[in-house]
């Protein structure tokens, strides 16, 4: 592993206030560019941050933060989010509201946008890198703090 990429993941890691133990992907089955995925990932972290507390942006202390790394394959281009949940939020509401918000940015009728999420994962170290595994430093357009 580059030795930048080793960095990011022991950052994620260390901090305790970043929920490693969650794997979160938001999946759009479409083939829609990076900007695109990052603008709908930012609306969803507004809409979900705003249910949960409407002053959430005068009290970044109170925000809901996603550390996005974008991925594309075939028919499918999706974000691994790793989760910045404040101790005052239940888990299982913020997932929700996830789960909730997501699919109503498709306005498909069969393939809808899915958010997969594993609530405890075995290996948090294996989650991070496996959320990371293409991050390229000269890339920049892929990582995404929302």
């Amino acid at each position: 592993m580059p030795e930048y990429k080793n960095k990011v993941v022991k950052e994620l890691l260390r901090r305790s206030d970043i929920n490693s133990d969650i794997q979160v992907v938001a999946n759009t089955y479409m083939n829609i560019s990076y900007d695109q995925l990052t603008k709908k990932l930012s609306l969803l972290n507004a809409h979900v941050n705003r249910q949960l507390f409407r002053w959430y942006q005068k009290y970044p202390e109170t925000r809901i933060v996603f550390y996005c790394n974008h991925e594309r394959v075939e028919n499918n281009v999706h974000s691994h989010i790793i989760l910045k949940i404040p101790p005052k939020y239940g888990t299982n509401k913020v997932i929700f509201l996830l789960h909730k918000f997501w699919r109503k940015f498709d306005d498909r009728i069969l393939t809808k946008f899915q958010m997969h999420i594993d609530r405890k994962v075995k290996n948090e170290v294996a989650n991070v890198t496996y959320a990371f595994k293409k991050f390229h430093i000269e890339k920049p357009e892929t990582f995404w703090v929302i």
